[in-house]
């Protein structure tokens, strides 16, 4: 791979393991909220603190591991933080709502 494909994809996994993280939330919520109680609010604290760990640390990884080259390293360490505090505070109605009504 070359250094610019190397940067592309620090670049561009924090925002996938954020896409993963916004859309298996959800999905967690769904599922805890539907008629039918597909699970429990304890599962879904216990699902939802572990994707969000896995996905933190898949979206700080670039920031741990940059590319060598310094062309966008700045940006791909910037990058990465910006999107690990996006899906930690996407991650607060799972620890914050001990229910789903309002």
């Amino acid at each position: 791979m070359t250094a610019l494909g190397r940067q592309v994809w620090a670049l561009t996994i924090p925002a996938l393991a954020w896409t993963v993280h916004f859309i298996a939330v959800y999905a967690l919520i769904s599922a805890a909220c539907a008629p039918r109680d597909l699970i429990d609010m304890p599962m879904l604290v216990f699902l939802g603190a572990g994707i969000t760990l896995i996905c933190g640390v898949i979206a700080l990884w670039p920031a741990i591991r940059p590319p060598s080259e310094d062309g966008l390293r700045w940006a791909v360490r910037l990058g990465a933080i910006i999107f690990l505090l996006a899906i930690l505070a996407e991650a607060l109605p799972l620890f914050y709502s001990s229910s789903c009504g309002g």
